[in-house]
């Protein structure tokens, strides 16, 4: 390996052209202002160029520079080095159309991930440069403050010799002064400083603006491959309103003028910054991977990673509030029970597999139910969900296993299939009339309700006290209301502005139907109700799958079956 120094540029930029990679990842520019920081080194070979970062010890590779039918190569090199000199094999920064062009010959042995943090910000130069146009409304009326406020300003390139001072003095008056000054930022006004010291040797403008003689804003930007601009370095006097967009439209309005669009770089997972690059309205996104060798490990969590496996709850499960995450991690979280799929020490995957007792043919069996399964969204689409379901289908090979599924097909091929079907009904309101119920208090009731109805079905639930004690508490996690009406059955329904939905509709004979549905009566929204195939209710109706089952033997879907279970 050969470090990557300025003079370098010439024996480099034939492998940089060929790739031609979108992203500002790729700009020589880029690579030597943060030189310094990344310490990159490179090697030529026949037909590719492949870079190698050292961050704070942390070795990752580069895509390697070549045309398409060289990346298997290239990699299979780096791969090898990466094993032969004892550090991870990391591609980081990998653009998506570099992905898709590996990610079928490497599915089984990489792991691609997203990391939105790194992605690019790509604008239309035009309405940057011109302000026109309703989205940049704001940005125009700043901009127009500006001119009003200094019309006297004036903006010039700088020269990086004779302005030296200036631009330094500027960077210590609007950087260095800053109470949380942060390591980035120093590393930044270091990477400045050698671009400047430099441009004799790069291809970059720097432009800058000066009020009363005084330098308040300057700007360094490049030319990229695709017909974009990159912007390297933007910094202004805060105090002044309309700078920014004055400093970026003087610098289009001088250079570049056969480009398109504008690379702002990416937000770095910073809310400000991010909140700010998407006021400017970028017109598409270039994404970001990080790429490694799979590493999975299956096992059980210990207690020290059940805040790992609810932080991966909240990011999966979106509609869950914080209340009803509380209830699942205090009540129905069991550590043996859950199995977890890790990368590198990183749970990714979780699912949870419970025993669940079944009335069928005429017994009570011992059964297991599916849930919680999960992946992180970063690391979807990867076969990561279907390593570890495989494993834990291994481990019950011999049991009679139920999951819900949003998604049926999905589980298919795991060798599931639909055994419980249920109507979801909107009601005709028409059918309901005022009548005087028995509501009642009496939770007890629930069980006994319960026990009644399900007599009906040939395969069901047991469920216990337990259970009912749970059923309530999930109920209040989720703000569903209970119903329970005297002589008639319950209900537990959700109410929002426009319509309420009936998730459990239990009645204790087919007179009893109606009875229930008049309390809502007086409710003036679209009403919905999920129930068991048996129950004749008037409205527009749709078969749902409610359950999916993996048995021993074929199921045969009918009217005869009920479960209805979340958690």
């Amino acid at each position: 390996m050969k470090k990557l120094k300025l003079e370098d540029y010439q024996i480099i930029k034939p492998y940089l052209d060929l790739a031609n990679y979108e992203g500002y990842n790729s700009n020589f520019v880029t690579m030597m202002m943060w030189n310094h920081e990344y310490h990159i080194e490179y090697e030529i070979h026949e037909y590719y160029m492949i870079m190698l970062h050292n961050y704070k010890g942390t070795y990752f590779w580069a895509m390697p520079f070549t045309s398409k039918e060289y990346y298997i190569e290239a990699i299979e090199y780096m791969r090898q080095y990466s094993y032969e000199h004892h550090f991870d094999f990391i591609i980081d920064c990998a653009i998506e159309d570099f992905v898709t062009e590996i990610k079928d010959a490497y599915k089984d042995t990489l792991l691609f991930q997203r990391t939105p943090s790194n992605d690019d910000y790509i604008y239309d130069k035009k309405m940057l440069q011109t302000l026109s146009g309703k989205k940049m409304q704001k940005r125009r009326n700043h901009y127009n403050a500006f001119l009003k406020n200094y019309p006297q300003y004036i903006y010039r390139d700088l020269d990086t010799k004779e302005d030296f001072d200036i631009i330094l003095n500027c960077l210590n008056k609007w950087e260095t002064n800053k109470d949380d000054l942060s390591e980035s930022m120093t590393s930044e006004i270091f990477g400045i400083m050698y671009l400047l010291s430099s441009k004799k040797l790069l291809n970059f403008k720097v432009g800058g603006i000066f009020i009363d003689d005084v330098m308040e804003a300057f700007i360094i930007a490049s030319q990229l491959k695709h017909q974009t601009i990159q912007i390297h370095v933007e910094k202004a006097n805060k105090n002044i309103r309309g700078l920014y967009p004055a400093i970026l439209k003087e610098m289009l309005d001088h250079h570049f003028p056969n480009e398109l669009y504008i690379n702002r770089e990416e937000d770095m997972g910073l809310e400000n910054l991010k909140k700010s690059k998407q006021s400017l309205h970028p017109i598409k996104m270039i994404h970001k991977y990080k790429i490694t060798e799979k590493s999975f490990m299956i096992q059980q969590p210990s207690d020290e990673e059940k805040q790992q496996i609810i932080d991966l709850w909240k990011i999966c499960f979106q509609d869950e509030t914080e209340k009803s995450t509380n209830y699942y991690f205090n009540n129905l979280y069991h550590k043996e029970n859950t199995y977890v799929l890790k990368q590198k020490n990183k749970i990714i995957s979780v699912l949870q597999i419970v025993p669940m007792i079944i009335h069928l043919q005429n017994q009570n069996q011992q059964c297991y139910f599916i849930l919680g399964v999960c992946t992180h969204p970063l690391y979807q689409g990867q076969g990561v969900m279907k390593k570890l379901l495989n494993h834990i289908l291994t481990l019950y090979h011999d049991k009679r296993i139920y999951l819900q599924a949003y998604n049926p097909k999905i589980y298919y091929k795991f060798g599931f299939d639909v055994s419980h079907l249920h109507q979801k009904i909107e009601i005709d309101n028409n059918i309901l009339y005022k009548e005087r119920l028995s509501i009642s208090s009496n939770s007890n009731l629930l069980k006994d309700y319960y026990q009644i109805f399900v007599k009906n079905f040939d395969e069901y639930r047991i469920r216990d006290n337990d259970y009912w004690e749970q059923f309530i508490k999930r109920c209040h996690a989720f703000d569903d209301r209970i119903v329970i009406i005297q002589n008639y059955g319950y209900m537990v329904y959700h109410e929002d502005e426009n319509s309420v939905y009936i998730s459990e509709f239990i009645y204790l004979n087919n007179e009893a139907i109606l009875h229930l549905l008049n309390y809502f009566y007086s409710f003036k929204k679209s009403i919905f109700v999920e129930c068991d195939l048996k129950a004749n209710i008037p409205g527009e109706k749709k078969k749902i799958t409610a359950m999916m089952c993996l048995s021993l033997e074929k199921d045969e879907i009918n009217d005869n079956k009920f479960v209805n279970e979340i958690y």
